[in-house]
């Protein structure tokens, strides 16, 4: 009988040194499991340094991604605001060209809407004016004046009736180091030309010219229709591809659409595709000033 006693008492001093070492185990591994993250991550802070400067920050791609999502939130004075950052601190980043495009989107959508009626005035008609008199004496052109009235054609005019007139005060910049065509509006707040569009670029052919700056002002305004030439004021105009010109010297340079035709896409000139070529001929007219530089 002791015996069995004895069996019993050394299986549970056994037992009891099993769970204590269990128990052991168990407390060690819930100190590891819940120790301070901090000490188990740290890191010598050259380290941090050293694996942060590894990181490539693109020039301007903070304001870009920044100014797209205000865009999309609505937020389109602030979108602007970095946008033009991006021109001005980052100009030759990947970011800008695209950046420079949607500001001039949003300046252009601007610019045109019936909403902003700071460059704009209602222009009541008076007995016996047509759509051209009153295009010429306004500074602006029958294309602007359909646009803004969402005119499909010229009907008849009444005395009394109301047309909403932008006078067309825009400047032209032909910049041949950048391969674009640069538009800007005049500001009557600044008392200056402010950047609204441009325009790339897409075949260049001016000879030989002096290098620099030269000033000029358009000096024609036609459309090209199958080897015909219309004046603004007729009908088939509408549906040619519309032309600027201007005397530079000696020559006549011409802003004109590229139709793919060697045949037609020849001579001096300066070409845009055809869609950007429709949206200048509706915003400037014979007289607005251009630059052509031809220098940095």
């Amino acid at each position: 009988m002791k015996g069995i006693i004895t069996i019993i008492k050394i299986f549970a001093v056994l037992f009891v040194v099993a769970v204590i070492g269990v128990l052991v185990l168990f407390l060690n591994k819930f100190q590891d499991d819940f120790n301070d993250p901090k000490a188990v991550t740290r890191k010598p802070l050259e380290e941090i340094i050293e694996e942060n400067e590894q990181i490539n920050f693109e020039a301007g791609q903070y304001e870009f991604n920044r100014a797209l999502e205000l865009i999309a939130l609505g937020d389109i004075e602030e979108a602007k605001e970095k946008l033009n950052l991006i021109e001005n601190l980052y100009p030759d980043s990947n970011h800008s060209p695209e950046a420079r495009r949607i500001l001039g989107e949003i300046n252009l959508d601007e610019i045109l809407s019936i909403e902003n009626m700071e460059n704009k005035k209602i222009y009541r008609v008076s007995p016996g004016e047509g759509y051209l008199k009153i295009a010429t004496q306004n500074k602006t052109t029958l294309d602007s004046m359909m646009f803004l009235n969402g005119l499909t054609e010229f009907g008849n005019l009444h005395s009394g009736d109301e047309l909403v007139i932008m006078p067309l005060d825009f400047k032209l910049l032909v910049n041949l180091p950048k391969m674009r065509v640069e538009l800007f509006y005049r500001d009557q707040e600044k008392k200056e030309h402010v950047f609204a569009k441009d325009y790339p670029i897409r075949k260049l052919e001016l000879g030989r010219m002096s290098r620099g700056h030269h000033q000029a002002k358009i000096s024609r305004k036609h459309g090209d229709l199958e080897g015909k030439t219309y004046p603004p004021t007729h009908q088939s105009y509408r549906h040619a591809s519309k032309v600027l010109g201007l005397k530079l010297g000696r020559s006549m340079i011409q802003l004109r659409p590229l139709s793919g035709d060697e045949n037609l896409d020849s001579g001096l000139g300066v070409f845009l595709v055809p869609p950007d070529m429709e949206e200048l001929s509706m915003l400037i007219r014979v007289g607005n000033e251009v630059e052509v530089r031809i220098t940095r």
